[in-house]
């Protein structure tokens, strides 16, 4: 059981408080890293476990769902694998499923530990702890008191750079910490937790993230509901005073840091926030309704099948125009990678097939928690409300978030699946069930993998799949760290020797990762502050060859060939760019320029006057960026 164990508690531990700032994505790619080798290591673990001793068994329903959604997500893969677009991402998506599957083998592991119920315990136990560091370094940065620096997005992000996720994670572990509460017995333990779990509650209410806060509240009254705990008069005043305690925290904007200045939720009276929240007009809601509203018409091309899985953030800037800018679903600096409606994005990507495997799941997952909701077993029950309020959360925040694209909450996705999937019958049944078959370790067996030379091969397979991931893992923190010192060194000053370092680490990057999208972008750019039009050419057609509506792609191109002196080129390639995002100051620029070389003044005239109005505008990027294309060159 070592390896269900530090599969499970170490894919814990390492997700929720990993990150590696030498990274250019710190929290992502590291995080990605250990959830897919510990998904590994938990597949491995439960073949091998049930390859000597049999058990434990899947509930049928549970593992014909899983099995479903990978074949179903397969298939869309594929199909979109015969169009011209392909499906780039189409590998990741399939691993992050693949992952939450692997995770959910390793706890279920758990259940033929020598004592389960302790196995289970500790399991919850790591969760929360890891939840707790979580939510103490979160707070210390939202008091400004943190003695080192965490690199954010938004304050406060913790070891998750952006409030969002981190806000995201607390909610579905809180259901999780009721669960280690109920579970333990000693009552020192149930201190510590409930400290605990005050600690992140708080934190979850001074990020301000309403859709975390809703998340939250459901995943809580689940596990309440189901778990029906017995609380003293004591606790309930205690839990009183902590919710009253959360709702304090959540009124007091942080404190003032010019860093975040532009942060105008973390700085808003409260009910300002939550207004916001509820405006049709705010920001934050017409962002998502545009993208929603661009996702349904996606769909409506692809409704069986979908776009092909990882192929949303790819496909999406096709439909963006018109009114990419006015809604907020597209700039030249921000490009949306998720449709902020997990449920939504899955029908895009995989269609209406994809979506009812996902319901064919959450149908399975209500099977397996009504079941374990029956058991004799105390242990059993708290777990299986700690699990059900753990994904109700999820649901929850999917509605208007990505719950199943962030390594955080994918992590605690699998290990929720792991503590429902085990059939728990009676052991009188399997007794009398694997007497009438003739052998119970193989009958046992075969409800998940068959018998037991199948799951032999499973260990096999296992095997390699670890190895794989280890290998992945190794590629995506190398490329990583290399695109970082390329950027660094990019954002430093245009000299020679500065853009010669930095196309040096792009090189190193592009050498371990050559479909990195970032990566060719990068160098394209630097190629033209080398004047090297031909490389930089070369370099933007390999990006647009794996983001073909990219705007960005499509002007890097135009630049190159205005530069290597092919006007007409560069005005047709300006104008693709101009197709996807019609407010882009760049392209408008070259247009303009490549139009006048071209003798067509009038189309020259219109780009400038376009440019003119976007730098009249309201103060954005690109009236930022109009205003300096259009001062006179030094």
């Amino acid at each position: 059981m070592g390896a269900a164990s530090l599969a499970t508690s170490g894919a814990a531990l390492l997700v929720l408080l990993l990150y590696v700032p030498s990274l250019q994505a710190p929290f992502l790619v590291p995080k990605f890293a250990a959830l897919e080798v510990a998904a590994s290591l938990g597949f491995v673990a439960l073949a091998l476990r049930i390859a000597t001793t049999g058990r434990p068994r899947w509930r049928r329903s549970m593992a014909a769902a899983c099995v479903l959604v990978l074949v179903t997500t397969a298939i869309a893969w594929m199909t979109a694998a015969t169009r011209p677009l392909g499906a780039r991402y189409a590998l990741a998506a399939m691993t992050r499923w693949g992952s939450v599957f692997g995770l959910a083998c390793g706890v279920s592991a758990l259940d033929s530990a020598p004592d389960p119920r302790e196995a289970r315990a500790d399991l919850l136990f790591a969760i929360t702890g890891a939840a707790v560091g979580v939510a103490a370094l979160g707070l210390l940065q939202h008091a400004e008191l943190l003695p080192f620096a965490i690199p954010v997005i938004s304050t406060p992000g913790s070891t998750f750079g952006n409030r969002n996720a981190a806000a995201e994670v607390m909610a579905v572990a809180l259901p999780v910490g009721l669960g280690a509460i109920a579970q333990s017995q000693k009552p020192a333990v149930k201190v510590a937790l409930f400290v605990g779990l005050a600690v992140e509650l708080v934190y979850l209410a001074v990020t301000r993230t309403r859709g975390a806060w809703l998340a939250g509240a459901c995943g809580m009254a689940a596990t309440t509901w189901l778990a029906k705990p017995r609380w003293s008069f004591t606790s309930r005043a205690l839990a009183m005073g902590v919710f009253v305690l959360a709702g304090i925290a959540a009124t007091v904007p942080g404190r003032f840091n010019p860093r975040d200045q532009g942060d105008t939720k973390r700085y808003a009276n409260i009910f300002a926030v939550v207004e916001d929240g509820l405006d049709a007009h705010s920001t934050a809601l017409k962002t998502r309704l545009g993208l929603w509203r661009r996702t349904l018409a996606m769909l409506r091309e692809h409704p069986i099948l979908g776009v092909g899985p990882g192929n949303w953030p790819v496909e999406f800037p096709r439909y963006a125009e018109p009114g990419a800018t006015e809604d907020g679903v597209l700039s030249a600096t921000v490009a949306p990678r998720q449709a902020h409606n997990d449920p939504l994005e899955r029908t895009a990507e995989t269609g209406i097939v994809g979506l009812a495997a996902v319901g064919g799941l959450v149908w399975a997952c209500a099977r397996a928690i009504r079941e374990r909701l029956r058991s004799a077993e105390s242990s059993s029950r708290i777990t299986a409300a700690a699990a059900a309020g753990a994904l109700v959360s999820i649901l929850a925040a999917g509605i208007a978030s990505f719950p199943l694209e962030e390594p955080g909450t994918l992590v605690l996705t699998g290990l929720s699946l792991g503590l429902i999937a085990a059939d728990q019958r009676p052991k009188r049944e399997l007794m009398r069930a694997s007497t009438h078959a003739g052998s119970p370790s193989s009958l046992e067996a075969s409800d998940v993998l068959g018998p037991r030379r199948v799951a032999y091969a499973a260990v096999f397979a296992g095997t390699g799949l670890l190895v794989a991931a280890g290998l992945s893992a190794a590629r995506d923190v190398w490329s990583s760290y290399w695109l970082a010192k390329a950027e660094h060194a990019m954002g430093q000053d245009h000299e020679a020797a500065t853009t010669s370092v930095a196309v040096s680490a792009l090189a190193r990057c592009l050498a371990a990762a050559p479909n990195s999208y970032r990566g060719q972008i990068r160098m394209a750019q630097l190629k033209l502050r080398q004047r090297r039009w031909g490389e930089s050419a070369g370099a933007a057609r390999r990006a647009i060859a794996i983001e073909p509506y990219s705007p960005n792609g499509w002007a890097n191109l135009a630049a190159a060939e205005l530069g290597d002196d092919q006007p007409e080129q560069a005005q047709r390639d300006a104008s693709s760019a101009l197709t996807i995002l019609h407010d882009y100051p760049f392209a408008l620029d070259l247009r303009a320029r490549a139009a006048e070389q071209n003798g067509d003044l009038e189309s020259a005239s219109a780009d400038r006057e376009h440019l003119r109005a976007l730098a009249s505008g309201p103060d954005s990027s690109a009236s930022r960026q109009a205003r300096v294309l259009l001062q006179p060159a030094k």
